[in-house]
């Protein structure tokens, strides 16, 4: 069994939490959602999916994006046939599928996919022992995934409190210009370097089993930690050189920098408090004749009305009411750059 995500916090969590309750995975696979997009990723049945879009070879598909909700009723098919969590959004508006469904897994309008995941296994847990404590019928091998101890212990729950608030950007200032925690450790994931594997491997393994401090004061993770924090300023002044603010939106074009350090996505909102919503613009990592373009609220000043996910979608990407991104060819760049700005600015 493979489980496939992404390389970001929310995607290692992901990958803890799966791997911490499906002992048959044996193999990972780390993808950027255009990818998946594209059609460029083989996926098998068996395999597990979660914080990326869905395929329709996979078995179990866990995410949160709105701009995957109509891929949920298209996995599941039968409305009904599920759970739902307690004050939870439907997946789709006035939606009838349930938001949990027993060896499909599960989808909603949540902080995180970890979210997601914990949900899924806690409430097949729940019903499959409800189940059990009733005389079977027509008794059948067992085969629920036990729930352990550990998965509805505070240091999970603690964990998956800390997911919510990175992935969804419920931080404050202190929290940005001061990481420490869960929120200093999600700083030091770059997606974009295929050759940092073995580390997102060894987040996958601490964030199982290991405490917060035990994590932290593992030697690799205390040194990439303590580079985020050197290399604040350093990112702080490329960010002050090359941003422009045009009216509410923050512009940053990072085209051609070389040694961007990696860290604090969010830096770049203390700088500018006033703005409501951001256009990053980069060069794609993975594709050389493409161009990276993102999109996000001001995590201090969400007053912007923009649907980023619906917008990014129409440029070829996804994600959610408040952030997203995608990738087009160089040769359209400026295009896509001129409409986005267009529809972004008030």
């Amino acid at each position: 069994m493979r489980l496939v995500t992404r390389a970001d916090f929310d995607g290692v969590v992901c990958g803890a939490l799966v791997t911490l309750m499906e002992d048959a995975v044996d193999s990972f696979l780390f993808v950027e959602p255009k990818f998946m997009q594209d059609g460029m990723v083989d996926i098998h049945p068996g395999d597990i999916i979660a914080n990326l879009p869905y395929h329709p070879n996979c078995t179990l598909w866990f995410d949160h994006h709105i701009t995957n909700a109509p891929a949920w009723e298209k996995h599941i098919r039968v409305p009904g046939s599920g759970f739902r969590v307690p004050g939870s959004q439907p997946p789709t508006p006035n939606s009838q599928f349930p938001v949990i469904v027993p060896g499909k897994g599960g989808f909603r309008i949540a902080p995180s996919a970890a979210r997601v995941v914990y949900e899924y296994y806690t409430s097949v847990a729940n019903h499959e022992s409800r189940v059990a404590s009733s005389p079977p019928q027509n008794p059948t091998p067992d085969t629920r995934h036990p729930t352990p101890d550990v998965l509805n212990s505070d240091r999970i729950k603690f964990l998956l409190e800390e997911t919510d608030k990175i992935d969804a950007a419920l931080l404050t200032r202190e929290d940005v210009l001061n990481p420490q925690g869960y929120v200093l450790i999600s700083m030091t994931i770059d997606g974009k370097r295929p050759e940092d594997e073995p580390y997102w491997m060894k987040l996958i393994e601490l964030l199982r089993e290991a405490s917060l401090e035990q994590t932290l004061a593992d030697p690799e993770i205390a040194r990439r930690c303590r580079q985020i924090l050197d290399d604040q300023e350093k990112l702080k002044k490329i960010l002050l050189a090359r941003t422009a603010l045009r009216g509410n939106v923050i512009v940053t074009d990072l085209r051609g920098v070389k040694d961007l350090p990696d860290g604090n996505r969010f830096l770049l909102y203390t700088l500018f408090p006033g703005s409501n919503i951001s256009l990053k613009i980069g060069d794609d990592s993975q594709r050389a004749n493409a161009t990276a373009i993102s999109v996000g609220y001001n995590i201090f000043n969400t007053t912007s009305k923009v649907n980023v996910g619906a917008l990014m979608e129409k440029h070829g990407g996804g994600g959610h009411h408040v952030v997203g991104s995608c990738r087009v060819p160089k040769r359209e760049a400026e295009k896509h750059i001129r409409e986005i700005f267009e529809a972004i600015r008030e």
